[in-house]
């Protein structure tokens, strides 16, 4: 990643925040291109590449199944990138923090959950797949937008 241009270089690899929730551990991922909620399951993960919805105290989240050798297999769901937003570390730190917070705790001004209305992003980025976009659109991922005047 050293020669990428989503490289921000103020930022460093940083496993945070980890804690049991439910029949898994999860935490947030921060990396110099992008910052991920990580979930370990116990046991159930989902298929590598495949897509499927966890409850989190907070809600439903869409988490991706994957594998790395020696963590085996985790669940990722991207919260931003790129990471140019953050200053640095200790505020990548803080946004960090403060999601596992309102996702792992259950609170007063919990609402139920309003069904999603058109499936997610997964279900915008398989509508968009035959869409063609500019290279700006791209990296801003446009594609998981269901607006037609980002394209």
């Amino acid at each position: 990643m050293q020669d990428m241009p989503l490289l921000h270089r103020v930022l460093e690899v940083e496993a945070l925040g980890f804690r049991r929730s439910g029949a898994a551990h999860v935490g947030v991922l921060i990396t110099p291109w992008s910052m991920n909620l990580l979930r370990l399951p116990d046991a159930d993960a989902i298929p590598e590449g495949r897509t499927g919805t966890r409850e989190l105290p907070r809600g439903a989240v869409d988490f991706v199944g994957a594998r790395e050798e020696g963590i085996g297999p985790y669940e990722t769901c991207s919260l931003f990138s790129p990471m140019f937003r953050f200053a640095d570390q200790d505020a990548a730190r803080a946004v960090a923090f403060e999601t596992l917070s309102l996702l792992l705790q259950p609170g007063p001004d919990l609402k139920p959950a309003e069904p999603r209305r058109r499936g997610g992003p997964i279900a915008a980025l398989r509508r968009n797949a035959d869409q063609d976009f500019d290279r700006r659109g791209f990296l801003r991922g446009a594609f998981l937008d269901d607006d037609t005047d980002s394209r």
